[in-house]
């Protein structure tokens, strides 16, 4: 019986982990919802990695979001951008909701190399 209680406490701790880490609001459910929302807008011009190098991203000479000069602008810049287009890049206001755009702006930060410290760059900083 003892066995079977501990069994069951250590099931219950795992579960409860495990909702934290997926939890609505987390930082690892943002970025997943990031990661899904990116692949289904954003794929096709910047390419998996965010390098843009695929052939639309070529045609249309598509950022390369890992690059300094994208990483280096603020959230409130990037988020503009996705939300009101720029260059050949549509505007994804009206396809994607507020906390869409978070999702995938987080998603974005995470393209730049690792020790980028303009990965760390927030908003109006």
């Amino acid at each position: 019986m003892n066995q079977r209680l501990s069994n069951f406490s250590l099931l219950g701790v795992l579960t409860f982990a495990l909702l934290l880490v997926a939890a609505p609001g987390s930082a690892a459910a943002e970025e997943s919802a990031g990661a899904n929302i990116y692949k289904a807008k954003c794929l096709t011009c910047h390419a998996k990695d965010g390098s843009g190098n695929t052939p639309v991203g070529k045609s249309l000479q598509s950022a390369d979001l890992r690059s300094p000069e994208v990483q280096k602008k603020s959230d409130a810049e990037l988020t503009e951008s996705i939300s009101e287009g720029k260059g050949n890049m549509p505007a994804f206001k009206t396809l994607l909701s507020e906390d869409d755009v978070h999702s995938v702006l987080s998603y974005v930060r995470t393209l730049a190399p690792k020790g980028d410290s303009a990965q760390k760059k927030k908003s109006g900083n």
